[in-house]
C-alpha cells in the first residue's frame, strides 16, 4: 500500500469523476475529458449509462484514468550521478514482457514519460518539470516513479502520481481549481495531495513518511485508509508538518520550526578553497538541512548537506551569484520553515601572498616597502594600508593604490606606528574591464626609527696584553655587526660577526693593519647605516726598554711578525 498526498477528490482509486449537468452529452464530456468525442462509447459501456442521448442531471459518471491523453515531464537540470529507468514493455495479454527495462543517464533536457523511474546517488539532484509548470526536486539518494502522467483533454489540466519509493522531494505546484487538478505524492506508508503549494515530502531509512508544507494546503491519507475502521487523513497548512510511522500510523500535525535567521550571512564569499556557512542556532533543532542552488527556485542545486550543528564548509563554488536555502529539522525529522537569501562567491583572481615584511614585522622609517608574489594572470595590484587593527582600518585606508607590474608599494611617507596592509589581484577580462578579486586578510607591521649610526669618535680602539680591544656604546636589546677587512674599500673581509654585547677583541687576527665598521641592530630588527671606517692594529707590539711601544714613520704600533 501507498500514502499519498493529493490536490482534490476529484480522482478516487483511478476513477475520475463528473456530475452531470443539463445539456450534457456523451460526446461533449468525452471531449472535454478524452480530447477525442469519439471515445464516448468508453463513458457508456464503463457506466453501463442504457441511453446515451438523455443524461440524468445530478448524475455521477465515472471513468479510469486510463483513458486520459499521456503527458510528458522534461528534465531541467541534472547534477551527480542520476539513472532513468523505461520499464520493460508488455505484450498483448499484459502480462508477458516484451522487452527488458533500459537504464540510462539523465541528461537536462530530455522528456521523461510516463511510468518511469529515477533513482539519484549520493550528492546526486534532479530537476523536473511536468507539463503544467509544476516543478518537482529530486534530492540525493532518492527513488522516486513516474506512476501517472495524464492530460485532461487536449490541453487541460494534469492527472500526476509520483511514486516515491526512498528518498525525498520538494515540490512547487502551479495554482488550478480544484476540480481540474490531481497531485498526488505516494510512499510506502502515506500519499500526499496538493493544489497551488510547495511541500517536502519524504521517505526516510526507517519507513517513515514526513511531510511539510511551505504554502498551501496538502491532504496525507494514511496506506492503511482502505483497511477497516483504519481511515485516517489530516490536513496541513501552510506552516505545518507531521509524520507516518512505518506502520501506516498519521501523527498529529505540528508547527514547523521557525526560519534560521540568515540575516547577518556575509553577501560575499570569497575564499578559493571553502564555501563556509555559519547561522545562528534554532532552539528544539536536531539538525539542518542546508543547499546552495543557482536559482531562487531551487531547481539548479549545486550543494546540499544535513549537519548537526549550526555550520556547513562546502567545497568552493566557482564565482556568480546564488542563493542559500536551509531549515531547521526537528527531533521528529519534520523539516521547518524555509530560509532564504542570495549570496555572491567571488573568489578569482586569488590575491597575492605577502612577501616583506613578515606577520607583525618592521619596516625602517623613510626606506620601507611592501612586497608580494606574483599572481599568474594578474595585470595589476591594489594594494591598501590602514591604521591598526581596532581603528577605522579599510574603510577608511591611508592608501590606496593601484600599481601595475611588480607587487610592491613603498611606504617612506609614512611616519613611526602601527600599521595593517592588504592586497588585491586585478586581472583584465574578455570586456578589457579590469577584474579585482578578493583582498587577503590584513596583516599587521610597523614603521620604526632606525637606530643611529655610530659616529667614528663612539668607537674607542685599546689593547690589552697585546690584544687590540674595540668597544662603543650600545643599549639594552641592541646586538652588532662587525666587519674587519684588511682594505678600506673592504673587498677583502677578514672578519664578518654578529656580536650581542657592545665589545670585540681582535686576538684571531694575524698581526697586521685592518679597518673596521660597525651596524647597530635594534630589537625590533632594524639596522643602523655602517659606521665609517676605523683604522687598527693587530697583534703583538714590540716595546723599548722602558716599556713603550715602538712606532713606525707613519706613528703607527710596531708589530712582531
Amino acid at each position: 500500500m501507498a500514502a499519498s498526498v493529493q490536490a482534490t477528490p476529484l480522482m478516487v482509486d483511478g476513477l475520475i469523476a463528473h456530475r452531470v449537468a443539463p445539456g450534457d452529452t456523451l460526446e461533449q464530456i468525452a471531449r472535454q475529458y478524452l480530447g477525442d468525442h469519439r471515445l464516448w462509447p468508453e463513458l457508456q459501456s464503463f457506466n453501463r449509462v442504457a441511453n446515451p442521448l438523455h443524461l440524468q442531471p445530478g448524475f455521477t459518471l465515472r471513468f479510469p484514468d486510463r483513458l486520459l491523453r499521456l503527458a510528458t515531464a522534461s528534465v531541467e537540470y541534472v547534477r551527480g550521478e542520476a539513472v532513468a529507468i523505461t520499464p520493460a514493455r508488455r505484450s498483448s495479454d499484459s502480462q508477458t514482457p516484451a522487452g527488458a527495462a533500459q537504464r540510462r543517464n539523465v541528461q537536462a533536457g530530455e522528456v521523461l514519460q510516463e511510468g518511469e523511474q529515477l533513482q539519484l546517488a549520493a550528492n546526486a539532484f534532479v530537476s523536473v518539470r511536468l507539463a503544467d509548470g509544476s516543478l518537482v526536486r529530486v534530492q540525493a539518494q532518492s527513488d522516486v516513479q513516474l506512476q501517472q502522467m495524464r492530460r485532461r483533454g487536449r490541453a487541460g489540466s494534469l492527472q500526476s502520481v509520483l511514486d516515491l519509493h526512498s528518498g525525498a522531494l520538494d515540490a512547487s505546484v502551479t495554482r488550478e481549481p480544484a476540480d481540474q487538478r490531481h497531485f498526488e505524492i505516494r510512499t510506502p506508508v502515506a500519499s500526499t495531495s496538493v493544489r497551488g503549494t510547495r511541500f517536502h515530502v519524504q521517505a526516510d531509512a526507517t519507513g517513515r513518511t514526513i511531510t511539510a508544507v511551505d504554502e498551501g494546503s496538502v491532504a496525507v491519507a494514511s496506506a492503511a485508509a482502505q483497511r477497516p475502521n483504519a481511515s485516517r487523513v489530516s490536513l496541513l497548512e501552510a506552516g505545518q508538518g507531521l509524520a507516518v510511522t512505518a506502520q501506516a500510523a498519521v501523527g498529529a500535525p505540528t508547527a514547523l520550526l521557525p526560519a534560521p535567521d540568515l540575516a547577518q550571512l556575509p553577501e560575499r564569499y570569497e575564499d578559493a578553497h571553502w564555501l563556509d556557512i555559519i547561522w545562528p542556532a534554532i532552539s528544539n533543532a536536531r539538525s539542518y538541512q542546508l543547499q546552495v542552488a543557482r536559482d531562487a527556485q531551487f531547481s539548479a542545486v549545486v550543494r546540499s548537506a544535513a549537519s548537526d550543528t549550526p555550520q556547513q564548509r562546502f567545497a568552493a563554488l566557482e564565482d556568480g551569484d546564488y542563493f542559500l536555502a536551509l531549515r531547521a529539522i526537528d527531533a521528529q525529522g519534520i523539516p521547518g520553515r524555509l530560509a532564504q537569501r542570495s549570496i555572491r562567491i567571488k573568489s578569482q583572481p586569488v590575491p597575492p601572498l605577502y612577501q616583506t615584511p613578515a606577520a607583525a614585522g618592521v619596516l625602517a622609517q623613510g626606506a620601507g616597502a611592501l612586497q608580494c608574489t606574483t599572481v599568474p594572470g594578474a595585470i595589476a595590484y591594489r594594494i591598501q594600508v590602514a591604521g591598526a587593527a581596532g581603528a577605522t582600518g579599510f574603510a577608511q585606508p591611508l592608501l590606496d593604490s593601484r600599481v601595475d607590474g611588480e607587487c610592491r608599494l613603498s611606504v617612506d611617507a609614512l611616519p613611526a606606528g602601527d600599521y595593517q596592509w592588504r592586497a588585491a589581484s586585478i586581472r583584465s577580462t574578455p570586456a578589457d574591464a579590469a577584474d579585482q578579486g578578493p583582498f587577503a586578510a590584513g596583516q599587521a607591521f610597523t614603521v620604526a626609527t632606525p637606530p643611529p649610526t655610530l659616529a667614528a669618535d663612539e668607537l674607542a680602539l685599546g689593547n690589552q696584553d697585546g690584544t687590540a680591544q674595540l668597544s662603543w656604546p650600545g643599549q639594552p636589546g641592541q646586538s652588532y655587526r662587525l666587519m674587519v677587512a684588511s682594505d678600506l674599500a673592504f673587498a677583502d673581509v677578514q672578519h664578518d660577526a654578529l656580536l650581542q654585547e657592545p665589545r670585540w677583541a681582535a686576538n684571531t687576527l694575524a698581526p697586521g693593519r685592518y679597518y673596521v665598521q660597525l651596524q647597530v641592530i635594534d630589537s625590533n630588527g632594524l639596522r643602523s647605516r655602517f659606521s665609517a671606517a676605523r683604522e687598527f692594529a693587530a697583534g703583538n707590539t714590540v716595546r723599548d726598554g722602558s716599556g713603550q711601544r715602538l712606532r713606525t714613520g707613519a706613528d703607527l704600533p710596531l708589530h712582531r711578525q
